[in-house]
């Protein structure tokens, strides 16, 4: 058997930088040794140091045929879990037995009644399957999110683009699945580490008792009076409640006209207090009416450490910086930016599904970070997801990432630049007011 020439390639100048960088990273992480939790990056050096070598031709030719041979069993069967990871669960073949329904009579072929949409597989319940029957009936989670949670931890890319191409039989809804996966983790979060039910019982009383101003005094008497004056069906009454409103409103434009002249500010602080006295002004306008009164006030209770509603935040951020990445002006979009968004809810659910995880194992939990693992393992989550999601080469969804990533930090300076600004402009609005 004549073999085709070893002819050598010669190693590109990003795995030169790559190897070095991991290289740095290795030593940084071991010096001094002692201290090394983990040995992340010396692991990835090595990996990479043989990846390097042998695609690059730079082994010996005996040698790498002695680890091909060593190493055949291992690709047979990696090769055979990613052949299953990109065709997933395979439909159950359609059984022609004729069978009758046991909940509406009807006699069908298939797997389901197309009557009623009941199984065909209704056994009865045994004693022996009790277990069993526990066990499905606390965690499926109308059948689709145990299958969901699966697929997440080993197949999470091919699994988004299932979803996106119209498989979705079998998934969960992504936003529903972020408030689950919430509620999961702060339901492990608060049973493995019982300090922090106990600290947030402590903040509801602190701010329970935080003494309020005067003006906030005044505007809780307006709103009481004005809610009376609703009720009341008498017309004196409501007329001596409007004079009581009026001099209550002028009582406390008196305390905001010296609450807001009362000393005169720092350069640094004017612009802050600048801020905050036009969200106030804003919220006073808001609380001025009923109905957006009791709106905002809901808002305000349910964003409040709302970990949910943070991490829903992120998602338009992640999809923008994701669609910049990965397209280029010569190749069009494949995903459109609510599918994007999706996406981004799906890759948030695994990572709340990591961090649930590991509480356990942490001993406390970060409830009131936006996820329980560290950066570097939601990066590598991105980058596993991206390869899978997009189909392409590991280098390739590395640069990708890092570029997402830099272009979510530019979309944030670009954010907190205009709000910056607008700031200004409402200082300079103020002053010409003034």
């Amino acid at each position: 058997m004549n073999r085709a020439p070893h002819t050598k390639k010669r190693i590109h100048v990003l795995q030169i930088f790559w190897l070095l960088s991991l290289l740095f990273l290795s030593y940084y992480e071991l010096t001094p040794l002692s201290e090394a939790d983990t040995f992340l990056f010396p692991l990835l050096f090595l990996m990479s140091l043989f990846y390097i070598a042998r695609r690059r031709r730079i082994l010996p030719l005996a040698w790498h045929d002695a680890l091909v041979r060593w190493l055949h069993p291992l690709t047979v069967r990696f090769r055979a879990f990613h052949i299953w990871q990109i065709r997933g669960n395979v439909a159950p073949k359609l059984n022609a037995t004729p069978c009758t329904c046991k909940n509406c009579g009807d006699t069908f072929t298939g797997n389901f009644c197309p009557r009623c949409g009941q199984s065909r597989n209704t056994p009865r319940y045994v004693l022996k399957g009790i277990v069993g029957n526990v066990l499905r009936t606390v965690f499926r989670v109308d059948g689709k999110f145990a299958h969901t949670l699966l697929e997440l931890l080993y197949r999470p890319g091919h699994m988004m683009r299932d979803f996106i191409r119209g498989r979705r039989v079998n998934y969960t809804l992504p936003l529903p699945m972020v408030f689950l996966m919430t509620a999961f983790y702060m339901l492990t979060a608060q049973l493995i580490v019982p300090e922090i039910r106990e600290r947030k019982e402590e903040r509801a009383m602190e701010q329970s008792e935080a003494p309020l101003t005067k003006a906030e005094e005044l505007r809780r008497a307006i709103r009481g009076l004005e809610e009376i004056k609703t009720d009341s069906d008498n017309p004196i009454g409501q007329k001596n409640l409007e004079i009581s409103i009026r001099e209550i409103e002028k009582e406390l434009a008196k305390v905001e006209r010296q609450d807001s002249i009362a000393g005169t500010p720092q350069p640094d602080a004017n612009l802050v207090n600048t801020s905050i006295s036009f969200f106030k002004k804003v919220e006073t306008a808001i609380e001025g009416v009923p109905f957006l009164s009791n709106v905002w006030s809901l808002m305000k209770r349910w964003g409040h450490g709302n970990k949910a509603f943070h991490i829903l935040l992120t998602l338009p951020l992640l999809a923008i910086a994701t669609r910049w990445a990965f397209y280029g002006r010569k190749k069009p979009a494949e995903y459109n930016l609510m599918e994007h968004i999706f996406i981004q809810a799906y890759i948030a659910a695994q990572i709340l599904l990591i961090s649930t995880l590991v509480v356990p194992f942490n001993g406390t939990a970060h409830v009131d970070d936006l996820y329980e693992v560290p950066e570097w393992i939601i990066f590598l989550l991105f980058w596993w997801d991206y390869r899978q999601l997009y189909l392409c080469t590991w280098w390739r969804s590395f640069w990708k990432t890092l570029l997402m990533f830099g272009y979510c930090l530019l979309v944030v300076i670009c954010l907190a630049t205009a709000g910056v600004l607008l700031l200004c402009l409402v200082e300079g609005t103020t002053n010409l007011n003034l």
